[in-house]
């Protein structure tokens, strides 16, 4: 690498792994990480409290990435745990395996199963998909959209389906299969997966202490060791240029970071705050119970009902036993997006009862189990694809020496093994594709 200053912004996975690539290829290079928060991770972190760790969702490591795989077994080393993947889904009152197997439609109601399959014949034609309405009712027929589609996302992103971009089916439909052997695209590629012998088997990396922010405290140790620089607890502001170059990274409170080159993983509605960006906000209520809740067998569900406060819920025992702090303790991660002007936001005690009446209605708790429930605001935890956004995407102008990586910094609904891709890219000066844009 030319360039002897390079200034990361973000240690989240994408930040530290293109860092911890290029302290250790690069040792002439002076590497400086900036960081908001007090700890490494970023939408990857992980909270703890009386022995109790809590991941921000259900974070693993999966990927058909050959190099991400490598590295991912370079940095964890024996560090880490192999585990079948268990998740599910709540339709129709009832916990169904994700993905679906054929058992578990059959169980769905028969009205429900019908419509479904007469639109398997009739979906409705739609000449121009450009939201992800017009996807999924065109792909999985109007019966599918309206049972759980069209709740989910409303609920999920807090905006409704018509007003998303037609790429978030594809971020979020598919890759939410994850196996590349089960197909989703469509109702006849569903259809098809349905009838297989058996669900297609899938298992992931996890750390084997701590939770997923292990994974990036390694990366900081790393980088440290060959002589980068981490910093927490300072904010990137922005970046200053000169005849359309950047010459510096802005912060909150240790000034100005002089750079030839400035690598962006911060959400880019910083860089770019009039130009429209959206991203959602998400309040992770962390449940710790005293008793094992031996209903959760899965290790994350999505809900799409609009009865329910929350979309998915994650327990973390089901991951790696000793995430409790005894045996036969147990816990819950609960994911609910919020408006960050609105009440809930300010004051995340105002749903505690409905939270706790709706976890009871979908028997994932009992209320006398609970011990505490620790709220934590997570910030851009999601790219918004309103219709406009790729508009937005391609007229921004960059100045030489910017590249922007990660979920929040280019703007990407991604995974981790996706910005993992990016940043080992990045860190070999190539590009990397994202995948749905092309």
């Amino acid at each position: 690498m030319d360039d002897n200053r390079v200034v990361i912004v973000g240690a989240g996975v994408a930040g530290l792994t293109l860092a911890e690539r290029l302290t250790k290829n690069s040792p002439s290079t002076q590497i400086t990480v900036i960081e908001k928060e007090n700890a490494p991770g970023g939408l990857a972190r992980t909270f703890q409290k009386d022995g109790f760790y809590f991941d921000i969702g259900p974070h693993r490591f999966h990927t058909s990435d050959s190099a991400v795989e490598e590295y991912l077994l370079e940095i964890l080393g024996d560090e880490h745990i192999s585990i079948p993947r268990a998740s599910s889904v709540f339709m129709a009152g009832k916990y169904r395996d994700w993905p679906l197997t054929l058992g578990s439609v059959m169980k769905l109601p028969v009205p429900v199963l019908l419509r479904s399959l007469l639109d398997l014949f009739h979906k409705q034609k739609i000449e121009h998909t450009e939201s992800f309405a017009d996807y999924i009712i065109s792909r999985y027929g109007n019966n599918l959209y309206q049972f759980f589609f069209k709740d989910y996302t409303k609920k999920f992103t807090g905006i409704s389906a018509d007003e998303l971009h037609v790429d978030w089916a594809a971020a979020g439909v598919n890759r939410a299969v994850i196996d590349k052997k089960v197909k989703a695209d469509n109702l006849l590629s569903l259809a098809k997966g349905l009838l297989l012998p058996k669900p297609v088997a899938t298992s992931f990396y996890y750390p084997s202490a701590g939770g997923i922010q292990t994974f990036c405290e390694i990366q900081v140790r790393k980088i440290e060791d060959t002589g980068g620089k981490v910093i927490f607890g300072n904010g990137a502001t922005g970046i200053e240029e000169a005849d359309g170059k950047v010459t510096c990274a802005t912060t909150e409170n240790r000034g100005k970071y002089p750079a030839d080159v400035i690598y962006w993983s911060a959400p880019i509605s910083i860089l770019h705050p009039d130009s429209g960006f959206r991203f959602m906000n998400t309040l992770i209520c962390n449940i710790a119970l005293k008793k094992v809740q031996p209903q959760n067998t899965y290790q994350w569900c999505y809900f799409g009902s609009k009865e329910i406060l929350f979309s998915r819920l994650t327990v973390p025992r089901n991951f790696r036993a000793d995430t409790v702090p005894e045996k036969g303790m147990d816990s819950i991660v609960v994911e609910i997006t919020v408006d960050e002007n609105g009440s809930v936001w300010k004051d995340p005690k105002t749903i505690e009862e409905r939270l706790i009446y709706d976890l009871e209605k979908v028997n994932a708790l009992k209320r006398d189990d609970i011990l505490f429930i620790d709220y934590r605001r997570v910030r851009e935890t999601y790219p918004l694809y309103d219709l406009d956004y790729r508009n937005r995407v391609d007229s921004m102008k960059l100045p030489n020496g910017l590249e922007l990586l990660g979920r929040c910094g280019s703007f990407w609904y991604n995974n981790m093994d996706h910005s993992i891709g990016q940043a080992l890219a990045l860190s070999k000066g190539e590009s990397f594709k994202k995948d749905f844009w092309n």
